[in-house]
């Protein structure tokens, strides 16, 4: 049930929000309305997000400084059916499709974009915005236009561009826990066509829980959640309106952060169990902030070690982009050519114990290499576009979870990998206006992947067995789009829509087993997009139902983590946006999505029920099912709602109010809906308060986040250190936040 703290001030909001023309009547006139119509390029052209006949959410640089979103990972605030976790690699899904594949040899279900580029490693999806114009996320399948695995959807960063005039931004943050956050941003003409833009960001902050372990402090692992991160971005392009322009991007991130803390909700009896309540995620609250987690380098048995401590959490990211277009007189050739490299450092302490018990190590090192052509035209009544794609990766793994049991024994699994993918796409949409107030999109993509991967798996728990899977595949689908959108009014558009999605197959590295198939569903949605007051108020809602086939599940066996494709899905539900702002000062707006994400078939085995009877329909094999039970990280309701107020000082500038909530019910982390392993429903609140000044260059915030300091988990994870006992490690969400940001721009 939707807490009532949350429907309460849902309601007050709701309620502001729909007396809002009534109290702004009298003050209001047509030369003060305050058109907040965003441009989005969603659909690869430039258009209106209230024209786009696609559930999108679009975010201005305004709309996340206003919300206080200053990375990926909080997108979900703002955005309905989004759901974005930091787990061993950032868990991203869009209507309950998302990740199942942790390794190299897989793919995440939703596609990330910055800048235009695909970013192809999970690892890669979580970090800071910056020097941002607008974030865009896609709900439902995007196949045509964006290609390789967007069966859940896209999260597209756009940054600001370079321009033609000399301007600056700067920013310092400060709060609780030593949090520092310098940002900066400067556009530099060198010419009157061409300009550099340079931003840069730290952000530094100390961990929000205590490691008790003996050895931590002194190794740097004495707080946990800790933030040391590192970006810039340079870009130089051409400003001006010729016919050929071009753009160089240059992206570097440095992720040094300590790992996100966890409890574990249940251990063997034979460990320390006083911080524990009993029940399921039951805890003693003094003890909920403090851990006992021990990070070991080195493998007994072997002569492996991960390297230093310093390496042991790291992400490091490099981009570089070219940009370029030509314009021949109604017809635009565009190309984007990019290369990414990105080095991924994981070590987990997989027991909670205060003995060296069980790590799971991962250390993943890829570079990527893409090349996308478009050719675009038409006219009033008829726009196309044809466009060819090319991808390739590789890289390279080492996955370790030594078991030495306290007492330094060489018993281990070590795995050694290599992964290739080679894909190519042609695509095509074409718009077509048979009436001014009726457009019909068609289009189409075929994409064909090739993937190898070879690894040395080696088990030890006393006598070695190695296996040396060598694996090849090759992976195609056609994925068509249906879009037929009718123009109400001016102000009012209804849409439907029908999408194939298609996710690649793959190789699980992580277990002893044959590759697994690509995921394909079809998607059917219907929406309507309606603007009103001038402008000022917006209400976009939609409905979806998806025919989800060789769903990818991923599950525990014989302290294997196993990936197949075991089962069917259905998937739908109801999203809807709304916001309102006055002339007078006074905003207000919500999301609310209800998803149902059930599994239509689904026979599986349980490895903490051995001796499980055999359900109709299954075999000994997989004698349980899952018939029924809800997706993992696929909450049946998620609710958003803000309200804020500008007051106009006169010469003394503007005061601004603003007060976010956000309510996720009950939220299942395996396919098994374990009690134990699930985050019951919560809700959270955050709170901004802006002094700006008359000439809008200088603001001062004040912020707050999580402000009831509620307690919960982000993410559960289901450790088989234990087999056939299984646990439960429950990533603790941030504490209460605070603090003051000072900006200037110039």
């Amino acid at each position: 049930m939707v807490a009532r703290s949350f429907l309460a001030l849902s309601a007050s909001v709701m309620a502001i929000g729909l007396a809002a023309p009534a109290i702004a009547q009298d003050a209001q006139s047509e030369d003060a309305a305050e058109n907040q119509e965003i441009i989005v390029t969603a659909q690869r052209r430039s258009e209106s997000v209230q024209d786009v006949p696609i559930s999108i959410t679009a975010l201005s640089s305004d709309a996340l400084a206003k919300a206080g979103i200053q990375d990926t990972e909080n997108l979900s605030t703002l955005t309905p059916g989004l759901l974005v976790q930091r787990s061993v690699v950032g868990q991203i899904r869009i209507r309950g499709i998302g990740n199942e594949n942790y390794t190299i040899a897989g793919d995440p279900g939703v596609a990330v974009h910055s800048d235009g580029v695909y970013v192809a490693r999970a690892a890669a999806g979580l970090f800071d915005l910056f020097d941002v114009e607008r974030v865009e996320v896609l709900r439902g399948p995007q196949g045509t236009l964006y290609g390789r695995n967007a069966t859940g959807g896209v999260i597209n960063v756009i940054p600001n561009k370079p321009d033609d005039e000399f301007a600056g931004h700067f920013s310092a943050s400060y709060g609780n826990y030593d949090a520092i956050r310098p940002y900066g941003a400067i556009n530099v003409p060198l010419s009157e066509t061409f300009a550099l833009r340079f931003a840069a960001l730290g952000n530094f902050r100390d961990g929000f829980t205590r490691n008790t372990n003996a050895n931590a402090a002194s190794r740097g692992f004495g707080r946990l959640d800790s933030k040391d991160v590192f970006a810039l971005r340079a870009q130089a392009g051409n400003t001006d309106d010729s016919d050929f322009k071009i753009r160089l991007a240059f992206e570097y991130l440095k992720d040094d952060s300590n790992l996100p803390a966890y409890k574990y909700l249940n251990r063997p009896t034979a460990l320390p169990t006083s911080d524990f309540g009993g029940g399921a995620n039951a805890f003693t609250r003094p003890f909920l902030r403090t851990v006992n987690q021990g990070f070991e380098r080195n493998l007994p048995g072997t002569n492996r070690s991960v390297g230093s401590d310093a390496d042991v959490f790291k992400t490091i990211q490099t981009g570089l982009s070219l940009h370029m277009s030509y314009d021949f007189g109604g017809v635009t050739l565009s190309s984007i050519s990019a290369f990414r490299d990105t080095k991924f450092n994981w070590l987990n302490d997989g027991d909670g114990a205060d003995i060296f018990y069980v790590n799971y190590i991962q250390q993943d090192a890829t570079k990527q290499y893409s090349q996308e052509l478009q050719l675009s035209g038409g006219g009033d009544t008829l726009e196309w576009m044809i466009g060819g794609y090319y991808f390739r990766e590789s890289g390279d793994s080492f996955i370790a979870l030594p078991f030495p049991f306290g007492a330094n024994l060489p018993f281990y699994i070590t795995i050694d990998g290599t992964a290739k993918t080679k894909a190519l796409a042609a695509f095509g949409e074409l718009r077509w206006k048979p009436l001014d107030a009726l457009t019909v999109t068609l289009g189409g993509r075929y994409s064909d992947e090739k993937r190898e991967a070879a690894y040395r798996y080696e088990i030890n728990f006393g006598a070695p067995f190695v296996a040396n899977p060598d694996l090849d595949d090759n992976f195609n689908a056609f994925t068509p789009r249906l879009v037929v959108n009718y123009a109400l009014s001016d102000d009012l558009n209804i849409y439907a829509s029908a999408t194939r999605g298609f996710k690649s197959g793959g190789f699980n590295l992580l277990a002893i087993q044959p590759g697994f198939a690509p995921e394909k569903l079809w998607s059917y949605e219907g929406g309507i997009k309606a603007s009103f007051d001038g402008g000022r108020g917006f209400a976009n809602a939609n409905v979806f139902y998806t025919d989800y086939k060789n769903v990818q599940v991923q599950q525990i066996v014989n302290l294997q983590s196993v990936l197949t494709n075991a089962a069917a899905a259905t998937i739908k539900g109801a999203e809807l946006e709304f916001g309102y702002r006055q002339a007078t000062g006074w905003e207000a707006g919500g999301t609310v999505a209800y998803l149902d994400a059930k599994y239509d078939r689904f026979c599986t085995g349980d490895p903490t029920r051995p001796t499980a009877p055999i359900s109709p329909g299954c075999n000994a094999a997989n004698p349980i099912d899952l018939t029924g039970n809800r997706f993992p990280r696929a909450p049946k309701w998620t609710l958003s709602s803000y309200i804020g107020y500008n007051a106009d000082l006169g010469g003394s500038g503007t005061l601004g109010f603003r007060l976010d909530a956000r309510y996720q019910s009950l939220t299942y982390f395996t396919q098994f809906n374990r009690p134990l392993i699930s985050q019951r429903g919560y809700s959270v609140y955050n709170g901004r308060v802006t002094w700006t000044d008359e000439s809008e260059k200088y603001s001062i915030s004040l912020w707050g986040n999580n402000l009831t300091n509620k307690k919960y988990f982000t993410e559960v994870l289901e450790s088989g250190a234990f087999n056939p006992q299984l646990v439960g490690q429950g990533y603790v969400a941030p504490p209460r936040t605070y603090g003051v940001t000072a900006s200037v721009n110039f």
